[in-house]
């Protein structure tokens, strides 16, 4: 070892805490110098030396020598190895029992016989129409208000649900006539050339009965479109 190599170990820190902790012991120890006992200064650099060479030795790998395991299957005995389904009997199915079809009896059920009646809307005021010729629909007919004959062979005019509508029914100066008589004897009114006007329970007439210019009539019913008029 050169004298290059002592003086890098003395500057090392380890050997200054070493060097350090061998004077405190020195000290501690309270050595008699009477005798004059000397410590070998080559013992310091060289047990200085070993350790520095050792802490910077590297370490040799550790290599694991441990043999290598091998998975074995465990044995199983011959009732273990037998399957699931070997040990649970097949589940059969259920016999589904047919029950005997009975036949329905046919019960044959007699309708009672229907009854026919007018229809009456609620609020109309049913009207006796015997006697009164070719108006007498008319006059049964709910949905009219009114009856307008204008004169002799001409077209009668309704009102209809609140509509006007012309008809084809055209009356004689005999029917109207006769139909003036009807009135006037439900009225209990004689019938008189000029302004004639008469009301029963079921409706009114206005009339003017001339034979030089001819007869007409408004007969206006009692009904629920009369009122809304």
């Amino acid at each position: 070892m050169g004298s290059s190599d002592v003086s890098l170990i003395s500057v090392h820190p380890f050997f200054r805490r070493f060097v350090f902790s061998i004077i405190q012991n020195i000290r501690s120890a309270n050595l008699n110098y009477e005798k004059r006992d000397v410590i070998h200064a080559d013992l310091v650099p060289k047990v200085s030396e070993r350790v520095m060479m050792a802490s910077m030795a590297e370490r040799p790998l550790l290599i694991d020598k441990r043999e290598e395991v091998v998975d074995v299957a465990p044995k199983r005995d011959g009732f273990e190895s037998m399957r699931m389904s070997e040990l649970i009997a097949p589940i059969e199915k259920p016999i589904a029992r047919r029950m005997p079809i009975v036949p329905r009896a046919h019960i044959e059920t007699v309708n009672p016989p229907i009854r026919l009646s007018p229809v009456v809307e609620s609020g109309a005021v049913t009207i006796d129409t015997d006697g009164y010729g070719k108006i007498a629909p008319l006059l049964g007919d709910p949905s009219v208000s009114s009856i307008d004959c204008k004169g002799a062979e001409k077209s009668i005019t309704v009102i209809r649900a609140g509509q006007r509508q012309t008809t084809r029914v055209a009356l004689s100066e005999k029917e109207i006539g006769d139909i003036l008589g009807k009135v006037a004897d439900e009225a209990h009114i004689p019938l008189l050339e000029g302004v004639f006007r008469a009301s029963i329970s079921e409706f009114s007439v206005n009339a003017v009965i001339s034979k030089t210019i001819g007869s007409r009539f408004l007969i206006r019913k009692v009904t629920a479109y009369n009122l809304l008029e």
